[in-house]
């Protein structure tokens, strides 16, 4: 029980760390508190139960045909190898599916790429939440102290974000299915799948079977902090195209929902940077709470102005008004007709109310 409680009490602050730095990312469709709290507890909870009964079953079945019992060495090296990575990554991407089938059928422009990243690795730290205590636990009761502080130390600190960038592979794959109008959508989640289960073998396999040589060890960590790098090389580039869909979804609303002082302040590129927004809504005409929705309603208006431009299926035809798009614009012209304003300073002119 006392490695347990450690293992609870040093293990969710880091995984907390964690879920603050992913989320912080995604700057212009932030995803709600509620539903990443949901996504966590899937894959704390939920997928983690399902992996259990899968590696269980897997495990019974290596041992049946080597001939071996269950807690042999080389029938737990070959589990974690061959059998984890096409059990896990599948439990961990329905929490995944579920997000995207309901995410269907309103506002499922802002679900993209970055949603689908940010969704997975929320997901993969839950399951390293619960993952990471369960070793932590077992190596504190095998080693005491010192089996403790090195489970910790490399499962948690070093490897913190595997299981992260492992399901935010399927996350892409599914945010690019929402996004591509081809044809080749449809394989997209799979092919996000498989090079999420593709990272989870290479690195268990390093760990099974070479670390005893101390190679394994490296070759973990060099793939890891590629992967990482990658992962928030590529979290970073889709914010970047997050801002490019803005400017492009705002520009002609210019004078007509919002005044200039207000498009350059919300196209800032030092939005990009964690922090910086709440420091620049503070203090606003209108109050920080008024603003940010106000911010909030422009992006999602600029993501859906965004689609109708660059994703619909025929430009021969007119954008038909989305219900969403109806609720942003009445939000902002609310927003303006109260005094609420996105700039540090009084304009010549008030942010425009529409008739």
């Amino acid at each position: 029980m006392l490695w347990f409680l450690l293992a609870i009490l040093f293990v969710a602050p880091l995984v907390g760390i964690y879920f603050i730095i992913i989320r912080s990312v995604d700057r212009y469709a932030p995803e709600p508190w509620w539903l990443l709290f949901v996504c966590l507890m899937w894959g704390a909870l939920g997928a983690v139960m399902l992996a259990s009964a899968g590696n269980w079953i897997g495990a019974e079945a290596i041992a049946a045909a080597l001939g071996r019992t269950s807690d042999d060495e080389l029938v737990g090296n070959a589990t974690a190898t061959f059998v984890a990575p096409l059990i896990e990554e599948p439990a961990k991407a329905l929490g995944l599916l579920a997000i995207f089938l309901f995410s269907t059928r309103r506002v499922h422009e802002t679900h993209g790429p970055l949603s689908g990243m940010v969704y997975g690795g929320i997901i993969g730290l839950g399951f390293t939440f619960t993952e990471d205590i369960d070793y932590i636990v077992r190596g504190g009761n095998e080693a005491g102290g010192a089996g403790f502080i090195g489970l910790l130390f490399l499962r948690t600190i070093l490897l913190g974000f595997g299981h992260a960038t492992f399901t935010a592979m399927t996350g892409l794959g599914f945010g690019l299915f929402v996004v591509m109008r081809s044809g080749w959508r449809w394989v997209m989640p799979l092919l996000g799948l498989a090079g999420g289960m593709s990272l989870h073998f290479g690195r268990n396999l390093f760990a099974s079977f070479l670390l005893g040589e101390g190679i394994g060890l490296l070759f973990v960590l060099l793939l890891h902090a590629l992967v990482v790098g990658l992962f928030f090389g590529g979290l970073i580039w889709l914010g970047f195209r997050d801002r490019r869909r803005v400017m492009e979804g705002l520009r002609e609303m210019v004078g007509v929902l919002i005044t200039r002082e207000e498009y350059d302040r919300i196209i800032n590129p030092w939005m990009l940077l964690p922090g910086w927004n709440i420091f620049s809504l503070t203090g606003l005409p209108g109050g920080y709470f008024a603003v940010r929705r106000k911010q909030l309603n422009l992006f999602k208006l600029a993501f859906i102005r965004n689609r109708f431009r660059h994703e619909r299926d025929s430009t021969d035809q007119p954008p038909v008004i989305d219900p969403v798009e109806a609720e942003a614009i009445a939000a902002i012209q609310l927003a303006n007709h109260q005094g609420v304003y996105l700039a540090p300073y009084p304009a010549i002119t008030p942010p425009p109310v529409l008739g």
